[in-house]
């Protein structure tokens, strides 16, 4: 009997550590829990192309019961990112339960995600996203938030300031209308997106394989801390819906009615606005705060933009989108703000549709896949010296900015990300705006951060203080 149990027990052991013939070479799989125990939470972007090191640029491991692939490097990114039979997406169970389905754009697929993608598309360009008719909006923002910035004592922390900032210009570019500053839900907002953000796991963590694990962990376990911050986002965003979008989704919901296979729903409207406000406000207010203090820590290169904001835009007037070629100097330094520090250095996860191959090695079908913007963004081969804080490596000899295919912060394919031009638009304009009118440093109170950041769904900047002086 007893032998029978054993035999019973290594045969479970067994299969669970096994892996699919032909799968991509990669660490041991533990029964039940793949590679989650040996996952860096802290700065798993770094650990997974460590990984490569050992076992190729296509990595294969499990998170949980799920398999998973992890490709690192410029060849095998590039070919991933446009190999259509990987833009599919692994269940998200957050989502799952927030709606009862896969809804949204950022995390649905199939046709689906095809229709809704193409919707919101087709919405944003006549809605002006990233285009001249909205630098407007983002101005008025920007003159409320130097206005704060500049009636505060002592120091001050920007990721909150700025994304409020971030939020309400979403809001006013898709409904209209913006929020005061001084309006406490915005703040509110603000934390709890932070809060899910950096306590969401890239992986999906141990209840993306046993969902039901969510009930018995206590509610202050990470998984049911993003999903309550979620919820609460939901309810946000159905008291506060903004009115333009809204009204044109509405409209199509109505042409739609007597459809009985329509994509165009109630809750998948509030899943598509979740998630636009979810990706946009965490990774604009992200890239600032960190391009802030990257150049509280280079202050050569803050005088350097200064000098050049001076000498193209002046005092008088606001940096536009039309100074942005003559900004050579100041548009290199945000790009290598983006480089050096991306506030998505993996992407979303992606998923195998169907059997298929990167690097020739096989991706089976249903494969969780994450591709790591990072090892590209950071590859000592390219970059020779990409730990070091270097615009210049954006400019031509002759002085312009120079575009690299290689800066892949928003993705590539299908999959690049929805807000790309608004979020280079308004990073452009905040940043420069802000070096314009201030000298930042770091308070000397506070001990100097980490600039590596805090992981989470995202990478988010550290605590940090700064003094924001008026130019003179």
């Amino acid at each position: 009997m007893w032998l029978v149990v054993v035999v019973i027990l290594v045969g479970l052991l067994y299969l669970g550590m096994r892996k699919p013939r032909g799968y991509p070479p990669g660490p041991p799989r533990l029964p039940l829990l793949g590679f989650l125990p040996f996952l860096d939470s802290h700065l798993p972007h770094k650990q997974m192309w460590r990984l490569s090191d050992t076992y190729g640029p296509v990595v294969g491991l499990y998170f949980g019961t799920q398999p998973a692939v992890v490709v690192n490097g410029w060849e095998a990114v590039k070919e991933a990112l446009q190999n259509d039979d990987l833009n599919g997406r692994p269940e998200n169970v957050a989502t799952v339960i927030q709606y009862g389905f896969q809804g949204g754009v950022m995390f649905s697929e199939g046709e689906l995600w095809k229709e809704q993608r193409r919707f919101a598309l087709h919405q944003f360009r006549n809605l002006g996203f990233g285009k001249k008719s909205h630098e407007a909006i983002v101005h008025d923002e920007v003159r409320e938030l130097l206005k704060e910035i500049g009636s505060a004592k002592g120091s001050i922390s920007l990721p909150g300031m700025l994304g409020v900032s971030a939020i309400n210009i979403l809001w006013a570019i898709l409904g209209g209308n913006r929020f005061e500053r001084s309006d406490g839900r915005l703040w509110d907002l603000v934390e709890r997106l932070n809060i899910v953000f950096r306590a969401g796991e890239i992986s999906g963590g141990i209840v993306q394989s046993f969902p039901f694990l969510r009930h018995v962990f206590p509610k202050s376990h990470s998984f049911n801390t993003v999903l309550d911050g979620l919820f609460q986002v939901d309810n946000f965003i159905k008291a506060n819906y903004p009115k333009d979008f809204i009204d044109i989704y509405l409209n199509e919901m109505e042409k739609q009615k007597d459809d009985s296979s329509t994509t165009f729903t109630e809750k998948q409207l509030l899943a598509t606005c979740t998630d636009i406000f979810n990706a946009g406000t965490e990774t604009g207010s992200a890239t600032l705060s960190f391009g802030i203090l990257l150049l509280t820590l280079n202050p050569e290169v803050m005088r350097k933009v200064q000098a050049e904001l001076d000498e193209v835009v002046g005092r008088s007037r606001m940096p536009s989108l039309e100074d942005r070629t003559k900004l050579a100097y100041s548009d290199a330094t945000l790009s290598e703000v983006l480089r050096i520090r991306s506030a998505a250095p993996i992407t979303v996860p992606h998923k195998a549709t169907k059997d298929t191959t990167v690097q020739g090695c096989r991706i089976p079908a249903d494969t969780m896949m994450l591709v790591n913007l990072y090892s590209v963004v950071m590859d000592p081969e390219y970059w020779q010296d990409p730990e070091t804080f270097r615009p210049e490596r954006f400019l031509n000899p002759d002085g312009t900015a120079r575009k690299d295919e290689r800066l892949i912060v928003f993705g590539k394919g299908r999959r690049a990300c929805l807000g790309e031009a608004l979020a280079r638009m308004t990073s452009f304009v905040l940043f420069t705006t802000l070096l314009q009118n201030f000298d930042f440093s770091l308070d000397p109170a506070v001990p100097v951060p980490n600039t590596e950041g805090k992981s989470g769904f995202t990478l988010g900047p550290p605590e940090f203080r700064v003094f924001a002086k008026p130019r003179s």
